[in-house]
């Protein structure tokens, strides 16, 4: 399957399919076509680049994916490991929510300490 093939029923660009295949998340095959070298993606691309977007929208950077994706291409991410990755994932969700509150409490503590703003420009 061609790059814009990929793009198309993954719902992204031709660009973010190139730098999903340049960090390694998404394999592909060079294909020669007369003169020209073409990445050749397996069917599976699709729904491969659908779970990195959901992994995205969870809270996974592309850095931390990349090992994930390997195990995934490879078969050998199973359930277990699935559970520790989002079990791990959580915990560092819950500690940036226990920064933010403090920190907020820290601004909101600030601000009540200075009381109203008086013509402030």
């Amino acid at each position: 399957m061609l790059i814009g093939d990929v793009a198309r029923q993954a719902g992204v660009s031709r660009d973010t399919v190139r730098l999903y295949t340049r960090l390694g998340l998404v394999p592909c095959q060079s294909r020669q076509a007369g003169s020209r070298l073409y990445a050749d993606y397996d069917e599976s691309a699709v729904a491969l680049i659908e779970g990195i977007k959901t992994a995205q929208s969870i809270g996974f950077t592309l850095a931390e994916l990349g090992p994930i994706a390997a195990a995934y291409i490879a078969g050998s991410l199973d359930d277990r490991q699935q559970r520790k990755l989002l079990a791990a994932k959580l915990d560092q969700i819950d500690d940036k929510r226990r920064q933010l509150d403090q920190l907020s409490e820290s601004l909101h503590a600030k601000l009540d300490d200075q009381g109203p703003a008086q013509g402030r420009a």
